[in-house]
């Protein structure tokens, strides 16, 4: 496998398959507000370590030097060169925007540390920090294993491939088999914009939340790499693996009506207006093959009813205007449960990845994605400063490619 640089082969092997797994986020943090890590569960205990690299996977972490390895755990070695977060990881409510850290030397930003804070009338809150400043501090790990957490008498993650539901896309199928280009349309928050995938918004352009008094929309296509490794967004990963496998090098062309801060009832009542804003920006009338709906993370504190009527206002439009595209439907991960926000939603992001599966089973062409179950589990063995990269609900490289794991393995064509 490739692991100095972006390699579809190397994200897309799943995470619950073989004894190998490859480019794990893990960030060790002594944090400026008293927050400790050093010492780092995997998914799996770890037998051998192949590589530990830095984001930008150019630089490879000695082992015995710079981390050691005990109990199948990853463990920081002082004095050595792995990178250790020592910023604020949270701070009071009541601090300016662009708070100076001295820690870092930079400005962080946490002007929304009164929303998440860690209690409800607590006089503390999240860091909202700049993904790239996480980002330089996240390693990547890639090891082998033998045994999971369970079998050592641990809590851990469990490796079960998610369930299989491909005759829900078989027309995405006969279009691969054509050969023809592909169309794909993402509609969702802002983690269906990309964030924070290194290589976001590089391949398709991205609409404003508003428009102007014209009704037209401000639109922008990254054209430079993304920082790091510009791995793709987790919606690129899918549709590449399954194009390799099914398809005949099929030109894929991306349709991005999503923007982030949103929620599911904003994007049912402005699904319609941006579709036909798309149409107008492009010259044509843009017809998907395949769509991919993920309105999760601003929604947890919503009522499950609210969230499936807004989903079954979208899916009832998208059906009307593309018959014959499946709509897949994607579920989110676990957010920082340092916030009370987040701790409390647990138990309702499940009722709202099984109000997907209603929809799935009620609606012809419609399939969940059962992301939230994989998150959880994952999370028994991973903090979540590993696999987010703002320290609140945006994630990283390694998130974008469980996710795209996930979504290719629900509707892979068996």
């Amino acid at each position: 496998m490739v692991l100095n640089k972006y390699d579809s082969d190397t994200f897309m092997t799943p995470i619950w398959e073989g004894n190998t797994v490859y480019h794990e986020a893990v960030m060790f943090y002594d944090s400026a507000d008293g927050y400790v890590s050093k010492v780092k569960k995997l998914l799996y205990p770890i037998d051998e370590i192949i590589s530990v690299r830095n984001n930008d996977l150019d630089k490879e972490y000695v082992n015995g030097v710079d981390f050691k390895v005990e109990d199948g755990k990853l463990v920081f070695i002082e004095g050595g060169n792995c990178p250790l977060w020592k910023g604020y990881l949270t701070v009071p409510i009541d601090a300016k925007d662009d708070y100076f850290d001295p820690q870092l030397t930079t400005g962080t930003s946490p002007n929304v540390a009164s929303w998440y804070r860690l209690e409800e009338n607590g006089d503390k809150g999240l860091n909202l920090i700049y993904d790239a400043y996480h980002e330089k501090v996240t390693l990547y790990v890639s090891y082998t294993h033998s045994k999971t957490w369970a079998d050592l008498g641990e809590e851990g993650y469990s490796p079960v491939a998610p369930e299989n539901k491909s005759e829900k896309v078989k027309h995405f199928y006969e279009k691969l088999a054509s050969g023809e280009d592909v169309a794909v349309l993402v509609h969702g928050d802002s983690t269906a914009t990309g964030c924070t995938s290194t290589g976001a918004n590089v391949n398709y352009e991205l609409f404003g939340k508003t428009p102007n008094e014209n009704g037209e929309y401000s639109v922008t296509l990254r054209k430079e790499k993304g920082y790091g490794i510009s791995a793709p967004t987790f919606f690129e990963q899918a549709t590449n693996e399954l194009i390799k496998r099914f398809g005949k090098g099929n030109k894929v062309n991306y349709y991005n009506i999503s923007c982030g801060g949103t929620v599911a009832k904003w994007g049912d009542e402005n699904l319609l207006p941006r579709i036909e804003a798309m149409n107008r920006y492009y010259g044509k009338t843009v017809t998907p093959d395949i769509i991919f709906i993920k309105y999760f993370a601003n929604n947890l504190r919503t009522a499950p009813d609210s969230y499936r009527s807004s989903f079954e206002g979208m899916i009832e439009n998208l059906q009307k205007l593309y018959p014959e595209a499946p709509i897949v439907l994607i579920s989110g991960k676990v957010n920082n449960e340092k916030s009370y926000i987040f701790r409390d939603s647990r138990d309702n992001s499940l009722k709202l990845q099984q109000a997907l599966c209603e929809l799935e089973n009620k609606y012809d062409n419609c399939v969940a994605v059962k992301a939230t179950d994989i998150w959880l589990s994952i999370l028994k063995s991973k903090e979540c400063e590993d696999y987010l990269s703002n320290n609140i609900n945006h994630a990283n490289d390694f998130w974008a490619k469980i996710t795209a794991q996930i979504i290719v393995a629900t509707i892979e064509n068996k």
